[in-house]
């Protein structure tokens, strides 16, 4: 069986001597009833007397040293300024994730524009039988119009 919270918190003022005359007799009777209530404040009585007996006579924190620690304490940052500079961190991380994926992206795009990635092209450059006809078709006529002067072996004939 546990104690419940009421209990530890009447326990406590006990040992601290908080109780009124009536509740403190009220609960030295239950104390002599229920072991286990006994037991628990036993227990913390135990506690107190080994934190008083580790501090020993005159350890006491200075003035200063309370001071010390507020001031330490009011130069922490509050909880909006944490939860600022997390989402700047958080901002940030984003950014820098978008700017890495952009220049991976350039890069990706400057070597396919550059020829070293994709398929090979082949070296030579081929065209149908009809679209080499039509070509020296176009370039007939436009010799023929005198629009192109005609190649230097040809003028003579």
């Amino acid at each position: 069986m546990t104690l419940e919270p009421n209990d530890r918190l009447l326990a406590q003022r006990h040992l601290d001597g908080q109780l009124d005359a009536a509740a403190a007799a009220a609960f030295a009777a239950r104390l002599r009833t229920e072991p286990e209530l006994a037991r628990a404040v036993a227990e913390a009585q135990a506690q107190r007397d080994l934190l008083r007996a580790a501090a020993g006579p005159g350890r006491r924190a200075s003035p200063r040293f309370a001071a010390g620690v507020v001031a330490a304490a009011r130069a922490l940052p509050t909880r909006l300024q944490l939860q600022q500079a997390d989402a700047v961190a958080a901002a940030v991380r984003t950014c820098r994730r978008v700017l890495l994926a952009a220049a991976a992206v350039a890069a990706v795009g400057a070597l396919w524009h550059a020829g070293l990635l994709g398929g090979s092209a082949p070296a030579t450059l081929q065209a149908s039988a009809g679209d080499v006809d039509q070509a020296i078709r176009q370039l007939d006529e436009r010799i023929q119009s005198g629009a192109v002067p005609p190649p230097a072996g040809e003028r003579g004939r």
